[in-house]
């Protein structure tokens, strides 16, 4: 079994959980990667808790509900795909993230894996999810700037194998 934590150091014992998923198998998560989404995901509406569980390539992450095994999502960190990309958090979702400081604010954005190897994988930047990591809780936010696409093709390649991460079983 594999466990996952944000802080791979074990230099102190966290709590963990045994978390099912069709795709990443049996894993122990921490604590610390449980996030809360006081409003749920669009299309998604009992699933308010999820693993943010560190991938096999550095920058990349699963995003697995913790009531439901079938709903998995692959995240991805959007400054490596674009330096100049920004996320629009307003005043209301600042505050449902308990974000007291920009600095407290951790974007990624969501990937659309494609059935067949003749299509591409493509990133939305236009509602990525933001986190409050100290706070442990996340929402997706859908950016007021029409510059940001709902569906930009991407390359894996700028993303480097992480030996911590977890692989898909």
């Amino acid at each position: 079994m594999t466990t996952a934590a944000l802080d791979n150091t074990n230099d102190r014992a966290l709590a963990t959980r045994t978390v099912s998923s069709l795709i990443l198998g049996e894993i122990n998560v921490a604590e610390d990667i449980i996030m809360h989404f006081p409003n749920a995901l669009w299309g998604f509406p009992d699933r308010h808790d999820y693993a943010l569980v560190p991938g096999a390539r550095d920058g990349m992450w699963w995003l697995q509900s913790l009531t439901d095994e079938g709903t998995t999502f692959v995240l991805a960190d959007p400054f490596v795909l674009d330096a100049e990309y920004s996320v629009d958090v307003g005043e209301t979702e600042g505050q449902m993230l308990e974000i007291a400081h920009p600095s407290d604010a951790f974007g990624l954005v969501m990937l659309s894996l494609p059935a067949t190897t003749s299509e591409a994988i493509t990133a939305n930047f236009r509602a990525p999810i933001v986190f409050n990591l100290a706070r442990r809780r996340a929402m997706q936010v859908v950016s007021r700037d029409d510059k940001h696409e709902l569906r930009r093709v991407i390359s894996l390649d700028v993303f480097p194998a992480f030996e911590y991460g977890v692989r898909p079983q």
